[in-house]
């Protein structure tokens, strides 16, 4: 016993079947074992050739990459092959009606597109998004007049005011349709629908958030779908196409046919509770690109037609107690609770810029939205109603949330100026108005201070929901002090507290532009949709109370240079960039007496 292990202790260990290192290059020409000799293995020693070996060797297969580059290169060729084969009936202007269209910040060139070398990490449209192209593309224009949509061709207003405050060009961009009654189904490959799919989730989702994408690409791989989907998958196709250079060309014809499949949608007879939820989310899709691209009257009839859906189908009963339903059940709730209040907040926030009452109270039986991790991760939870969100010292748990909430606010505040309007018919005394007055600004301040406690200046300028917000907050001080000049008698014995308010609005005004300059550290296609509304009720206040030279004078020139650069939000600044050009720079006026 012991002899046997004395004599596995005196064997030698058995050796490597080859000596470390690598192989010559001869042996592996040849596909020999080498045997690692130095300075010679033995058969380029037997054979008198040099022994070469060679340790840094690169790695095996295309480079890194390489196949996300032709992808987009495929992408890219299918495109320009569609655009030149006149897909959808589509045809460019002839020379006399030719227009020269702005670029936006990120286009290419496709006639010299060159082989980029990218990481894996690399998102695929932002590589279409990398340089600079000249595009003579433009848009299409459906009017509401006559039984069906005609092509309007119409031409850019070129501006002779030489001075510098002068705006970007106001007029909606155009195509010419040859026939727009005889819209075909836009074909596009598989690869670019995917890519589409990618752009809306990536750049305005944050702003939008009422999709599921687990849900949404469930069902849009389908290959049979309901007419509500497919109206709702070129609808997120034609935000996609709106926010990318490389697709701006298909993305008129996407918006087409989305809006025609609404529009046949509407005239079918249905019950009234049979309204899908993807019809709902079309309309209020195609509603907002309509307001940043096409024409604000026409994007307010179509958000109309959604909140009409929503008045149908969703006000009548109150959210549940408890989580009552399965999983799968949750998200589709969840799904119409964010589709209600996303259009909430648009009613809300179009009616702050039109004057007009909102459609929605702020009195609904429906849950607030869920943090957007939860409705994400498929984590069903119980949030409370608006009046809790609105209660002292509640903890807001989304960014949907606090727009939610200062859309209300905003609504207050539109509400308590259109009450002074018809004060005298209800026999409302000037108590009535402060203590309205009083209560707003109580919770306005209130929110405000809990906003900028739990979201610092450097997170609002990196989270371009997060800025849309707090541009708001400072728009509806400017709104409430507009309402006290205009209501408040001039024999009042309130005047110290207008004055300091008066002070608090010219703040106010200041950190618009502040926070307005920091939209130049922001890729524009990633902006909030609305962005453009508290920055042109901000011009509206500046014009009104500026005096040439003053303070006032400065904070306008910077807020509406700032404004020139956003250049596919110019939509919703029409109006008031005329009402500059005309009072300001054609024939300055001095400022309103205020009270």
């Amino acid at each position: 016993m012991s002899q046997s292990a004395e004599s596995r202790e005196t064997t030698p260990s058995l050796r490597p079947r080859q000596k470390p290192g690598a192989a010559c290059e001869e042996c592996r020409r040849r596909k020999l074992r080498c045997d690692r000799r130095q300075p010679q293995c033995g058969l380029c020693e037997a054979s008198g050739v040099e022994c070469q070996v060679i340790t840094a060797r690169s790695s095996r297969g295309p480079k890194r990459g390489y196949l996300k580059v032709l992808q987009a290169r495929i992408a890219a060729l299918e495109g320009v092959l569609l655009q030149q084969q006149g897909i959808n009936n589509v045809s460019e202007p002839s020379d006399e009606h030719s227009l020269d269209v702005p670029l936006l910040d990120d286009q290419i060139d496709l006639s010299g597109w060159q082989l980029p070398m990218i990481d894996d990490e690399t998102p695929l449209h932002d590589l279409y998004d990398s340089s600079k192209t000249s595009n003579s593309s433009s848009r299409t224009v459906i009017t509401d007049s006559g039984s069906g949509p005609n092509p309007i061709p119409s031409q850019e207003r070129n501006s002779n005011i030489s001075i510098d405050l002068t705006m970007p060009e106001l007029a909606p961009r155009t195509k010419i349709v040859e026939n727009v009654d005889d819209i075909s189904e836009p074909k596009i490959s598989d690869l670019m629908q995917a890519d589409l799919d990618q752009l809306y989730f990536d750049r305005i989702h944050h702003s939008i958030p009422i999709q599921h994408p687990s849900r949404y690409f469930s069902w849009r791989r389908q290959p049979v779908k309901t007419e509500a989907q497919s109206c709702l998958q070129y609808a997120i196709w034609t935000l996609g196409a709106s926010v990318s250079a490389l697709y701006e060309n298909i993305g008129d014809s996407l918006y087409q046919y989305a809006r025609r499949g609404l529009e046949a949608l509407d005239s079918v007879d249905t019950s009234l509770a049979s309204t899908d939820l993807e019809q709902v989310q079309a309309w209020l899709l195609l509603a907002i690109h309509e307001f940043m691209t096409v024409d604000i009257r026409r994007g307010w009839i179509s958000a109309g037609r959604a909140f009409r859906l929503i008045q149908l189908n969703w006000l009548h009963g109150t959210d549940g107690s408890d989580l009552l339903r399965g999983q799968t059940d949750w998200i589709e709730s969840e799904q119409k609770r964010r589709t209600f209040w996303m259009a909430y907040c648009l009613d809300h926030f179009m009616s702050m810029r039109t004057g007009s009452p909102p459609t929605f109270s702020e009195t609904v039986a429906i849950r607030l939205p869920c943090p957007e991790a939860n409705f994400q991760n498929d984590q069903p939870i119980l949030m409370g109603f608006l009046s809790d969100a609105l209660a002292p010292d509640t903890i807001i748990t989304s960014t949907f949330t606090e727009c939610i909430i200062v859309a209300t606010i905003s609504g207050q505040a539109l509400s308590h100026r259109n009450q002074c309007l018809v004060g005298d018919f209800y026999f409302s005394t000037t108590e009535d108005f402060w203590n309205r007055h009083q209560w707003i600004d109580g919770i306005l301040t209130q929110r405000m201070e809990a906003f900028s406690a739990k979201y610092t200046t450097d997170m609002q300028q990196a989270d371009p929901m997060l800025l849309f917000i707090g541009l708001m907050w400072q728009t509806i001080i400017l709104h409430l002090y507009q309402t006290m000049t205009c209501a408040v008698p001039s024999n009042d014995g309130k005047r110290d507290l207008i004055a300091e308010y008066k002070k608090r609005s010219t703040v106010a005004a200041q950190e618009i532009v502040d926070l307005t300059n920091k939209l130049s550290q922001v890729n524009s296609l990633k902006v909030h949709p609305l962005t453009l509304i508290p920055l042109s009720l901000c011009v509206e206040f500046l014009m009104l109370y500026h005096k040439p030279g003053d303070a006032l004078t400065k904070q306008l020139q910077d807020i509406t240079a700032a404004m020139r650069g956003l250049k596919r939000f110019n939509n919703l600044g029409q109006g008031v960039f005329q009402l500059f050009e005309d009072h300001v720079i054609a024939r300055p006026v001095q400022a309103s007496t205020v009270h």
